[in-house]
């Protein structure tokens, strides 16, 4: 009797390229709203106050809330993650993100407030957990997907930048005008609710379940703090923040100040953001070896300290070329991002690390747009908030050549 030929049965192609793909695509969907909602307040904050009328203690909080939320949000991630999970706590971020900014559409000072503080405080869980994403379902192209997302990160916010006077005026309201940006993250959400399977509780078919720490792996933040790269880290990480958002929340209003049309500040701000598009990768490229590590770090803060004495001295000089300097000097963050995205043993310490830079390191960035405004709304110039802001640049360059100091 002849031997019975069986065809094999096509085993169904492999899902793992195609969840990957989706899981990239969401993260960068992510990326491109975290700073949306940020930019175009800073954008339009003389225009909101114009319309809502509120005082100048309340202009000089509306940029300090998103470091604030970001500290406070951000001290609970690590737990918030290990009782849903990574992604799951994604999900519930960004629709806090996607509340919060539509919330604003109304015309009323604590509709504003509270809004941001909503919105702010889903960003903060999205901050500390992109990193341990990147690092759990991208191992061996962390430095490609940390490039890729604060690149677009930084896309968004040049084009908030850029457009927010605009949209504002096309939609009749600087109220309506930030709520606007509540329509990329309800895409972004919707996304990642499919990457996650979570649509009425099922999961989608193909999709791996949620990486979700087990007890084991919990790691004190504080244990963390005490160790030379935590400090370090931490130190680092806050100073950038600081400066980078007393600088993005401010420098329209400083450029008004000094003669700007509104829309030409805007556009000035938006260089500032985009100049980090190209120049990520090439920074990210750069700091693979502990020289090349060290090099990135000192030249991106000596750009922003040269940037920030061009605005001390001389604003409207050559504001381009001091945008230009700032946003050499933003691209700090995708570097210290990348930092904690490789530090650690494994996905429970990369979220220690994170929480712990991004919850004390933000409270320190607080201080920074706060401080810009009060000492605006004192002296009712813009030295003396440029020469503290000089001299917390100076601080960002020693201390990023002393986490590089001997990293292997």
């Amino acid at each position: 009797m002849p031997a019975t030929l069986t065809t094999p049965t096509p085993t169904p192609r492999p899902t793992r390229t195609r969840t990957g793909l989706l899981t990239a695509v969401a993260v960068l969907l992510i990326a491109l709203n975290l700073r949306l909602g940020m930019s175009s307040a800073a954008a339009l904050l003389d225009a909101l106050r114009a319309d809502l009328g509120f005082s100048p203690l309340v202009a000089a909080l509306l940029p300090t809330l998103p470091s604030l939320c970001f500290a406070a949000a951000g001290a609970g991630t690590g737990a918030l993650a290990r009782r849903l999970g990574a992604e799951r706590t994604v999900l519930a971020a960004v629709v806090a993100l996607t509340a919060g900014l539509a919330a604003r559409a109304v015309p009323a000072t604590w509709a504003l407030l509270a809004g941001t503080v909503l919105g702010m405080s889903g960003l903060a869980l999205c901050n500390v957990l992109l990193p341990t994403l990147v690092r759990t379902h991208f191992p061996e192209r962390v430095g490609l997907l940390t490039g890729l997302y604060t690149t677009t990160l930084a896309l968004g916010a040049t084009l908030a930048s850029a457009v927010a006077v605009p949209v504002a005026g096309a939609v009749g309201s600087p109220s309506l005008g930030l709520a606007v940006w509540a329509l990329p993250a309800l895409v972004a959400t919707g996304v990642w609710a499919a990457r996650t399977g979570i649509r009425t509780g099922i999961r989608t078919p193909g999709a791996a379940p949620a990486p979700t720490p087990t007890p084991g792996e919990r790691i004190s933040p504080w244990a963390m703090a005490r160790t030379r790269l935590g400090a370090l880290v931490t130190a680092y990480f806050g100073l950038q923040a600081l400066n980078a958002y007393a600088i993005t929340g401010w420098l329209p209003s400083l450029l008004s100040g000094h003669g700007m049309s509104e829309g030409a500040a805007g556009v000035v701000l938006a260089v500032a953001q985009a100049v980090g598009i190209p120049v990520s990768f090439a920074v990210l490229a750069l700091a693979k070896g502990p020289a090349g590590l060290r090099w990135a770090f000192a030249g991106v803060s000596t750009a922003m300290l040269a940037g920030f004495a061009g605005l001390l001295v001389a604003p409207m000089a050559l504001p381009l070329v001091w945008a230009v300097l700032v946003g050499l000097g933003l691209c700090s963050f995708p570097l210290v991002l990348a930092v904690i995205a490789r530090s650690g043993s494994g996905p429970a310490q990369t979220t220690t690390l994170s929480t712990l830079s991004q919850s004390l390191g933000y409270l320190l960035a607080a201080l920074g747009p706060l401080a810009v405004g009060l000492l605006h709304s004192a002296t009712g110039g813009w030295t003396a908030p440029m020469a503290l802001l000089l001299a917390t640049a100076a601080a960002q360059l020693v201390v990023g050549i002393a986490l590089t100091r001997g990293r292997p």
